[in-house]
């Protein structure tokens, strides 16, 4: 080998070594609001904590604050009980078993191994992070999403969005605008709540009709993303 071809592949290797840096830096970086976070865990002695590592980090982050280029939501704002149905739902085949529900074939996948005490520990786990407001991303009618949410979703998420746990309603408040209108749009498109197991998104799919404006929505979800998360 020629004094060249050694140099060349030594340039190859260094951009190489380099890509694999950007790649890590990438991975903690949050695509949500773009703050640079750290990859280590906020409470590795957790009974949850190495169940997060495995299943959850690369795509939530270590502060559950979620990558909006792998559709993967903030956790932060939603309670112990919701989380750990919907880790059962994914698990049991109730929700992502759609052909056409891309993100949540990967969730059903991810939760494939968890038994009840693992997802018991991880839903503690989430639920016991710091809540974040994720960065706002879609622009609408904020008066107009207010009105709509008080009269047409407060009556179970509450007209501060912060959820009810007696109706098993989770809280609006935290989540991602892009989220919001994904799973909505999930609810009323077959791709979300068809299962006869999953009786609360039986009922969004019920409710989801009423809104078919996509301008509307987008409001609604703006309207929310400026709402606190529970302290």
């Amino acid at each position: 080998m020629n004094n060249k071809t050694t140099r060349s592949m030594a340039m190859i290797v260094v951009a190489l070594t380099l890509w694999g840096c950007g790649k890590s830096d990438d991975a903690a970086y949050n695509a949500t609001n773009g703050a640079q976070t750290s990859d280590a865990l906020i409470n590795p002695q957790h009974a949850g904590a190495s169940d997060y590592a495995a299943q959850c980090l690369s795509c939530h982050g270590a502060q559950g604050i979620g990558q909006e280029a792998l559709q993967a939501p903030a956790l932060t704002s939603l309670d112990s009980v919701y989380i750990a149905r919907q880790l059962r739902h994914f698990r049991d085949g109730v929700r992502g078993a759609h052909p056409e529900d891309t993100h949540g074939s990967i969730m059903a996948a991810s939760s494939a191994g968890l038994s009840d005490a693992s997802i018991a520990d991880l839903a503690s786990y989430i639920d016991a992070l710091p809540n974040v407001l994720p960065a706002a991303t879609i622009k609408g009618d904020i008066a107009q999403g207010k009105d709509y949410h008080l009269n047409l979703c407060s009556a179970c998420h509450g007209s501060n969005a912060l959820g009810n746990v007696a109706l098993e309603a989770p809280a609006l408040a935290g989540l991602n605008d892009w989220y919001v209108l994904s799973q909505y749009e999930k609810f009323r498109g077959g791709l979300r709540g068809a299962h006869p197991e999953d009786r609360w998104g039986v009922q969004m799919v019920r409710l989801a009709p009423a809104i078919t404006d996509t301008d509307i929505l987008e409001s609604i979800a703006a309207y929310l993303a400026t709402l606190p998360p529970e302290a």
